[in-house]
Order: structure tokens, then sequence, then C-alpha cells
């Protein structure tokens, strides 16, 4: 596991396994509009329940660590 995985999981230990995209705007400090672009750009995965959005918090994880990755290319 590298520090970047190490890091993300503490970082994130407040929010539940799964989140909304409230949850998602403040782990990632970003706007609304930019969370619903990530979320239908398919950069984060989701899972909807009708008019609901919920995001695994290892989903999440998962996409810092491929921006870090691509970061270090």
């Amino acid at each position: 596991m590298t520090n970047i995985q190490l890091n993300t999981q503490n970082i994130f230990t407040k929010f539940d396994d799964v989140v909304k995209v409230k949850d998602l705007q403040k782990m990632l400090g970003i706007g609304r509009n930019l969370a619903y672009d990530l979320i239908s750009s398919g950069q984060i995965k989701c899972i909807k329940f009708g008019n609901k959005i919920l995001i695994p918090k290892q989903n999440v994880i998962d996409f810092l660590n491929a921006s870090e990755a691509e970061d270090e290319r």
C-alpha cells in the first residue's frame, strides 16, 4: 500500500462507507457542478437509485489514487 492510499483512508474516516454528493463535495473540496461532472463522466463510480446517487467511499479513494498515478506519469 502506498503512502497516498494510507493518507486518503485516514482523511475520510469521519465519512460513512457510502456517501452522497454533498459528502463528495466536502471530501474533495469541490463545488456541486464539478461533483456531478465527475460522476456523469464516470471518473467517480456511483450507484443510482431513482433520484439518489450513492458513492462508495472506496470509489472516491480510487479516484484520488488514479489521479495521483496520472500525475506521476
